[in-house]
């Protein structure tokens, strides 16, 4: 199970750091929405807290990808073990939560050009550009997932396969 073990360990690796990502960005969001709504700022400092917390996420996400990866390298062995009843239950959820947010996305997808469809085109092509790319992203993973799931029952139908031979 090392590569797929491995995969879920820099999955909650990833996983914690993002959730804290959004936590310190959506504390920034309040404080200077709610210092902006006594008067302390003006309504512009919205504006520069939003730029400045996507910045910081971009660099924040750079570095925890990097540190995953230093972390939790990928090995270039074949994954070869069989897997357990949990493991590939695991597997099977996350496969479906996968597919789940791709359906998500596309009917998101289509709702949002039927809605701006009458509006301003630069704005439309961004936003239909970032959901291709995270239906990408998600068809990607599901593909991966269900290819680590096959590998792992060939390898266990192999070994079954090889253990009757040898009882016989």
């Amino acid at each position: 199970m090392g590569e797929i073990a491995d995969y879920f360990r820099r999955e909650r690796y990833i996983t914690r750091r993002f959730s804290l990502l959004v936590f310190a960005g959506l504390a920034v969001f309040v404080v200077v929405t709610l210092a902006s709504a006594r008067g302390y700022l003006p309504p512009s400092a919205l504006i520069w807290a939003v730029a400045f917390v996507a910045l910081a996420v971009a660099v924040a996400v750079v570095f925890i990808l990097r540190s995953a990866k230093e972390r939790f390298p990928i090995s270039s062995a074949p994954d070869d073990l069989v897997l357990d009843k949990a493991t590939r239950r695991k597997l099977r959820r996350r496969i479906l939560l996968l597919q789940i947010f791709v359906v998500f996305y596309g009917m998101g997808l289509l709702a949002g050009l039927w809605h701006a469809r009458q509006g301003p085109r630069l704005p439309l092509l961004i936003g239909s550009i970032v959901n291709l790319l995270m239906e990408l992203v998600l068809i990607k993973s599901i593909r991966r997932l269900k290819r680590k799931m096959d590998q792992a029952m060939n390898a266990d139908f192999f070994n079954r396969v090889q253990s009757a031979t040898r009882s016989e």
